[in-house]
Parts: structure tokens; sequence; C-alpha cells
């Protein structure tokens, strides 16, 4: 399937490791630029390098999403850079494994502010200029924990629960613009946030961490398999071309079976 991604012009935020490394790496084999926002400048900048040694290009932005100047800086940097932006992926994230009564305000303001956020300020510096070219693509990761809380992660739940309902209200009110707005909700990737969770449920239950992962694959995903990066990837160029011209305001999982709805 041709999804005609070449020419087009992307931001990935976190997409200096991870599922947004398989992002960044998949708009550039469909001949799509790409600006990587990421708070890990080092590494963002190392993956630009690499896959703008041939066209097309891809440049890094030191990007807090938490911060409103630095969301503004992004997209101004991609404008600048290309003069125009097709589409956004909200990829930034981060995960906190604790009972709820644990949970201390710093670390509540730390989930949220990054992962519902960070969302809401990167979106909200793209999206005008997206309104003012009646054309665009915003990609939002949520998660399988977004539609399905759990009894460690409240916080991290909550905060993903806000990402899909930011995506069907902005799907909604975006429509006369021709924008789709989507999100994606994978299962358990073994990324650096379950490298955490694996190390804080290893302590906490006294398991090894990779004995952790499996059992946590086998009770949860009836395929038996973790999903990859690549998968999560492939999903969001689908919805970043026009190929799904009419998919907008769905939260659609990329979870190996684990939850069905």
């Amino acid at each position: 399937m041709d999804l005609r991604l070449e020419g087009k012009v992307a931001i990935v935020t976190g997409g200096a490791r991870g599922l947004g490394e398989a992002m960044v790496v998949g708009f550039a084999r469909e001949g799509a630029s790409v600006v990587i926002g990421d708070i890990l400048h080092d590494k963002a900048r190392e993956l630009a390098e690499r896959l703008s040694s041939s066209k097309p290009k891809v440049i890094a932005i030191r990007t807090d999403v938490r911060k409103k100047a630095d969301a503004d800086n992004l997209a101004k940097a991609a404008l600048a850079e290309f003069g125009k932006i097709d589409i956004l992926v909200n990829n930034a994230g981060v995960v906190g494994d604790y009972d709820f009564l644990d949970i201390e305000e710093e670390e509540w303001d730390r989930v949220m502010d990054t992962n519902a956020k960070g969302v809401y300020l990167v979106t909200r510096a793209v999206l005008p200029h997206m309104i003012a070219a009646r054309y665009g693509k915003i990609v939002n990761i949520s998660s399988r924990a977004g539609k399905n809380g759990a009894p460690t992660n409240s916080h991290y739940s909550a905060s993903k629960f806000a990402v899909i309902g930011l995506t069907q209200s902005l799907a909604m009110a975006m429509a006369k613009y021709s924008i789709n707005i989507n999100a994606i909700c994978p299962g358990i990737v073994r990324t650096q946030m379950w490298e955490e969770l694996m190390d804080t449920r290893s302590r906490r239950r006294g398991i090894p961490r990779e004995e952790i992962f499996a059992r946590t694959v086998k009770e949860v995903a009836p395929m038996g398999r973790p999903v990859e990066p690549v998968d999560i990837a492939n999903m969001v160029l689908f919805l970043s071309s026009d190929v799904a011209r009419n998919i907008t305001g769905e939260s659609i999982n990329v979870n190996a079976g684990s939850l069905m709805d």
C-alpha cells in the first residue's frame, strides 16, 4: 500500500528512542521529513544525523513538552526549516508505578504534566498552522491503561484516559478543517518505560525482572507475545496518511489482544 507520505513534514515528540525512534525511522523511510522533539537532545540529534545521511531531512529540537515555550519553539523550528507541518505525533510520555496513597503531588504532576499537559501544549502550538492549511494529521499515543485502569499506576492511567478524551473532543472540533485526530493504545511494549516498571515490580514482589515481563505477557496477551515498536510505528504511519482520511476520533488498540473493545 502506498501511503503517499513523501514530501510530508512530521513532528514526533519523544522521538529519540523506543516507540518514537521507530516512528521517526518509519516516516523517513516513507519519504517524510521529520522534526524530533525530545528532552533527550543528544540521542535525538544522533538519530537525526544518522537518518539525514540521505534525503529526506530529519532534525532534532530540544523539547520539554511540559513547557509552553518549548512547545511553541518546536512548531516554530519546524516551520522555519520546512515551511509547513502536516503531521504531529504526540508520543512523549513517562510512567510511574505506585499504590495510589503513595503517589506524592510531585509525582502526580510529573506524569500528568508530561502525558496530558504535554499533548495539550504541543497540539496547541501546531494546530493553528494546520487550521490555516485546512489539512493535518494528529496521532496521540495513549495506552491500554487509557482504557482499562490498573491498581498501581492510577496517575498514569488518568493521564492516558485524558489523552483519549482530548482526542475525541478535538476530532469533532477540527473535522471541518479536514484535520484527522486519532489515538493509539499500545499494549505491552518493551521500551524504557517497561524497563522501569520491571525494576519497580521486581523489587516489590521479589521476582526476577525478566520473569515479571514474561508473566505479564502470558497473563494479558492472548497472542502470547509483546508488541514491538514497529507495530505502533506502522499504525502511526497509516493514520498519518490520506489512506486513513475518513478515520478520526478513534482510539485504536495495538496490543496483541490484551484489550478488545
